[in-house]
């Protein structure tokens, strides 16, 4: 019986994706040096090839949105830019 549902919160993905990708391609995504916020360095390589392995999105609009949703903030200036 299919209990519906999602099977990972996108939470638990995100730090899952950015566990494993932050050390392997650090070039491409990651956290910042004081590791409050992290930074999608090449968006193109980003959704072609570490987006499809973790959601089932594959626009960066798309994961945008979903990071918005769970109170996710573009920082573009300050201590943590």
């Amino acid at each position: 019986k299919k209990t519906g549902g999602v099977t990972q919160p996108f939470p638990e993905k995100l730090m899952e994706m950015l566990t494993k990708e932050g050390s392997n391609r650090s070039m491409v995504v990651g956290w910042l040096p004081h590791g409050r916020a992290f930074i999608v360095r090449k968006p193109l390589a980003f959704t072609k090839e570490i987006m499809p392995k973790y959601f089932r999105q594959s626009k960066l609009t798309s994961f945008q949105r979903q990071l918005n949703l769970y109170g996710f903030r573009r920082m573009t200036q300050g201590a943590d830019a």
